[in-house]
């Protein structure tokens, strides 16, 4: 165990998904990576449970396991799952500070899961592997805080390298490291500065619908679903739901085919792609958003844009050129105008995945 008088400090990034979303929880192909905005997390050995929280300046004790309905649950969550997993955890200090926007679509939830539990297993000198550490915090995730979704955002955030984007077949939990050769071109996330609050209820709805289509179809997975499948289906909106799931798993392939190819050209066109399937066949996008990826589309300077995260606000990830902030200024006048907020721009760059600063 560590020194009791040495905090020990762990990084864990947010993710941003370059493509395939909503796949990750129907046996779908995804290409995240993960970017150098953290949570921050210094544990050390204590007396009690305690955290404390930077953002909100807010402390919580607990000496029970039991939900709290607040973001404590995160913790509280991962530390049930790692004992389930027969890992013995011992009470501690925490203190998290984050530069992760909250509520952008970049995964800071479970960037505090894996670095919680990252934290807590360097604490306790638990030789874990990134994989277990991954899956863990998807079942705090998904069985202790109530979200549905699948396990791309923690897989992203445990075991992400810097200057690559890592491909996921979250069927068999295969992945692989593809270098994010950009030549010039940078990737840039920009923060709509909106989040509707339908965001977690039509989350948990489209998986519902997802795997009603499945039914309808007489499929256990999608991946065995072909076209002709889908036109099987009489209700408009499952028929869309399924159409995206499809032809986003075939836009994530050929992503990277074209990354290999360096071709950025059309890496930007199945960026397009995915977001006016995300928009029309999917229905999780919003005139905000809509806004900007219109406005993008005039510009010679941005190859392509789409909606990234569950949806319904958030931020949009951006492949573009060197021009893109003198094109950002005009569009940003254009929005707050419109809309009343100002968009944010986050450059991106490639981290590792959670770590240990010494």
């Amino acid at each position: 165990m560590s020194d009791t008088n040495g905090k020990i400090v762990v990084y864990s990034p947010g993710r941003a998904n370059l493509i395939g979303e909503h796949t990750d929880y129907n046996d779908g192909y995804v290409l995240p990576f993960a970017i150098k905005r953290y949570v921050k997390i210094e544990i050390e050995p204590s007396k009690a449970f305690k955290i404390f929280s930077e953002q909100t300046k807010k402390g919580v004790a607990f000496d029970n396991l039991n939900r709290t309905n607040s973001w404590a649950d995160y913790v509280i969550g991962m530390i049930v799952k790692l004992q389930e997993r027969g890992y013995n955890v011992k009470p501690f200090n925490m203190r998290i500070n984050s530069d992760l926007p909250m509520g952008a679509g970049l995964s800071s939830s479970a960037a505090l899961e894996v670095g919680v539990g990252y934290a807590i297993c360097q604490m306790m000198d638990y030789d874990i592997s990134m994989e277990e550490l991954a899956n863990i915090a998807h079942s705090c995730e998904v069985e202790f805080v109530g979200v549905r979704c699948g396990i791309m955002d923690q897989y992203a955030v445990a075991l992400s390298r810097e200057n690559n984007a890592l491909f996921i077949d979250t069927m068999t939990k295969e992945y692989k490291y593809v270098p994010l050769n950009l030549d010039g071109a940078r990737l840039y996330l920009v923060n709509s500065g909106v989040k509707h609050e339908l965001g977690s209820s039509e989350y948990n709805k489209r998986r519902k619908e997802c795997e009603d289509a499945l039914k309808i179809m007489g499929k256990i997975s999608f991946r065995s679903v072909s076209v002709e499948d889908i036109e099987k289906i009489s209700d408009d909106v499952l028929k869309r739901r399924a159409l995206h799931v499809l032809t986003e798993n075939e836009r994530v392939l050929k992503t990277l085919s074209a990354l290999e190819a360096d071709n950025l050209r059309l890496v930007g066109k199945y960026l397009y792609e995915s977001h006016y399937s995300l928009r029309d066949n999917y229905e999780v996008s919003c005139p905000e958003i809509d806004f900007l990826i219109g406005e993008f589309e005039k510009s010679s300077n941005i190859y392509g844009a789409r909606i990234v995260g569950a949806g319904f606000g958030g931020s949009v990830i951006v492949l573009a050129d060197t021009g893109f902030e003198r094109v950002m200024d005009e569009i940003s006048k254009k929005y707050v105008i419109k809309y009343g907020i100002e968009p944010k721009v986050i450059d991106v760059e490639t981290s590792d995945g959670v770590h240990r600063i010494e």
